[in-house]
Parts: C-alpha cells; structure tokens; sequence
C-alpha cells in the first residue's frame, strides 16, 4: 500500500492507487487534494509523458503554453508532453479534488512519492524535503522532467553540479532510484 502524501502544513495531498503496477507502467494514477489558495507546483515540463486531470470538486485554474484555463467539477484537461504548464486551487475559499493521471507512467510517481514522503518527515510542505537528494533526483530524471523557465543546459550544470556533490556526501543514496533511471 502506497503512504498518501499529506502536506498538512500547506493543505495539500496526493494518494497513488496501483495503476502503475495493474497496467505495467503504462499509467499512473492518483487523487489530488488542494486546500484554498493552494498555488501548486510550480511551472514544468513533461517530457515523453501527458499528464490529465479531472476535477471532482471545486475549481482548478491550469496554465499551459501561457494560456490559463479553468476547470469545474466534471471538467478535465490533458497537457501533452513538451507542454509547459502548473495548475493551482481556482478559489481561495474552498478546496479542490481532482484526480490526475501520467502516461506512460515513467518516474514522475517515484519523484512524487519521494520528495512528498520527505517533505512529511520535515513538517509537512515542499520546501522541507532535503535539497541534495531532490537535485540528485532531477538530475537523474533530466529526459522526462524539467522546470519550466529556466534553459535546460543550466539545469544540466546546476542539477548536474548538485548532483556529484550529492555524490560525494552520500545524498544521492536517500531514495533509492526505480530501475532504468
């Protein structure tokens, strides 16, 4: 049973099902909860993989390729891959469900579940988990996920500069990594 992920300190949580293992990797799936005035991630890019949503209750403001789009209850959206894009609670009253899913499954689940599992054991909000062990991890995961806005050769020096660092301090072993990556 995968642990959900429960940012209580910024009202947010993330619960992988068994997707990923029922349909060999071909997709992962998992339910979303963003409290009022949850922001989200910030701007990234899949690269080899889409990325879906569904919003079951309350309002999801997505931005992708510049353009914002707001989905309601029942509503979805797909970002294919190479799309830019964040998404964020559309209210800063209530909270939002949404189920979201990647195809293929890729790593994006693995990255997910490691930094969030991190981030509770350091207080509950992203910005807790451990930064050498996350550059590690973007680093290795640099063909299927990137950060928006900034040029992909200074994320390979950047992330690749963390990474031997986390090397040499033993960082790098903090999740062990899916294989393949």
């Amino acid at each position: 049973m995968k642990r959900a992920i429960d940012l209580h300190a910024i009202g947010e949580k993330i619960h992988f099902n068994d997707a990923r293992e029922r349909t060999n990797g071909a997709r992962s799936e998992a339910t979303l909860t963003l409290g009022p005035g949850n922001k989200g991630p910030g701007a990234h890019i899949h690269i080899g993989q889409e990325e879906g949503f569904k919003v079951l209750r309350g309002s999801m403001t997505m931005t992708v390729e510049g353009k914002e789009i707001t989905l309601g209850p029942g509503d979805s959206a797909v970002v294919r891959s190479g799309e830019k894009h964040t998404f964020r609670n559309g209210s800063s009253k209530e909270g939002v469900d949404a189920e979201f899913w990647f195809a293929p499954a890729l790593n994006c689940e693995w990255m997910l579940q490691s930094f969030g599992e991190a981030a509770m054991d350091k207080g509950g909000d992203w910005k807790y988990m451990p930064a050498l062990p996350a550059v590690y991890a973007l680093w290795r995961m640099r063909k299927e996920y990137r950060l928006a806005g900034m040029p992909f050769w200074l994320q390979d020096v950047m992330f690749g500069m963390g990474a031997f660092i986390a090397r040499l301090t033993g960082a790098h072993k903090r999740w062990p990594l899916p294989k393949g990556l």
